[in-house]
């Protein structure tokens, strides 16, 4: 509530409608009450949300693993945040508020290290999936030896599981998934060197029904 002290003409302070009274430097001043922004949100802002939204919620199922694969990308921020800014801007399909995660844009490692050829993946085994390829190419830095990061994410359940098992040269290597049994699941493949110094680009296989 504003007060005056001595009649209309007088200065006040406090709020009188939308007029807010104040002194600044020693003088008295009134200016408009600001407007309440708890409803502004245009629409450009609302689709913005949205797709947070549906991207967020993704990449906290694989948060550890993009903190791994954007670390060398993450500049002042989480490699998480990162993955998260690269899913808003290249791999949503659909429109407000319908966005959808468009699994095959989606990368989870960005790095030096060339990835694997002859990508395949099947689930004869109930609740597991096996992931074989048939060689990769070179730019130096790969090694038979460098370590196989097996990733699968199911929408239904909105989790991913990935382990670090076999190495290039194995051409093969088996993902454990029992809660993903008769359910679709999306997968990936990427590298890191034994030294854990350098680490590929993902590359995305496909979705496979497990067992």
């Amino acid at each position: 509530m504003g007060k005056m002290k001595n009649g209309i003409l007088d200065a006040f302070s406090g709020t009188i409608g939308r007029v807010v009274g104040t002194s600044w430097r020693g003088l008295a001043v009134m200016r408009s009450k600001a407007h309440s922004r708890r409803n502004a949100n245009t629409p450009k802002q609302e689709e913005q949300k949205a797709k947070f939204k549906v991207a967020s919620s993704f990449v906290q199922s694989m948060h550890d693993l993009l903190v791994l694969g954007f670390r060398d990308q993450a500049v002042r921020m989480t490699g998480a945040n990162y993955a998260l800014s690269l899913i808003i801007k290249e791999a949503l399909d659909g429109a407000n508020p319908d966005f959808k995660i468009a699994y095959d844009r989606v990368k989870i490692s960005k790095g030096l290290l060339f990835n694997v050829e002859g990508l395949a993946v099947a689930s004869t085994k109930p609740g597991a999936i096996q992931f074989t390829w048939t060689g990769s190419d070179s730019n130096t830095k790969e090694k038979p030896t460098d370590v196989a990061i097996l990733v699968a994410h199911c929408p239904d359940l909105n989790r991913t599981v990935f382990k670090s098992i076999g190495s290039r040269d194995s051409l093969s290597g088996e993902l454990a998934v029992p809660k993903f049994a008769g359910k679709v699941a999306h997968t990936w493949i990427t590298f890191v060197s034994a030294n854990g110094k350098f680490i590929a680009n993902s590359e995305y296989i496909g979705t496979v029904n497990v067992s």
